[in-house]
């Protein structure tokens, strides 16, 4: 395995668990995001949307409706969005070309 696909396999992990995509609560639109902590989930939406949480909520969906908040709701990071943007725009942009250059080079070479 040449050094590029290294490289590629490990931001791929990296953005694994640093970006996220997220389905808008009130009209559904995705949009990508950093996390302010690495987490394995990957895919982020709201079960109730914009309701209000009823008392008799099931109790996982009450816990992905605190996943959610905890996430997307939440302000970990300033409100400076070219930041996130660019970091995710990094990483996408990073593992896309490691991984791609790196199993061409592997194919050509590997013989």
């Amino acid at each position: 395995m040449n050094k590029k696909l290294k490289i590629g396999i490990l931001f791929l992990v990296a953005t694994w668990l640093l970006t996220g995509i997220y389905a808008d609560d009130e009209f559904g639109e995705h949009s990508t995001f950093l996390k302010y902590r690495p987490s394995f989930q990957f895919y982020y939406k709201s079960p109730l949307g914009m309701q209000d949480m009823p008392a008799s909520y099931p109790a996982e969906l009450v816990v992905e409706e605190a996943i959610y908040d905890n996430f997307i709701n939440q302000k970990h990071w300033s409100d400076n969005n070219f930041l996130a943007t660019s970091i995710c725009g990094i990483l996408y942009l990073g593992t896309i070309y490691f991984l791609i250059s790196g199993t061409i080079k592997q194919f050509k070479y590997g013989k």
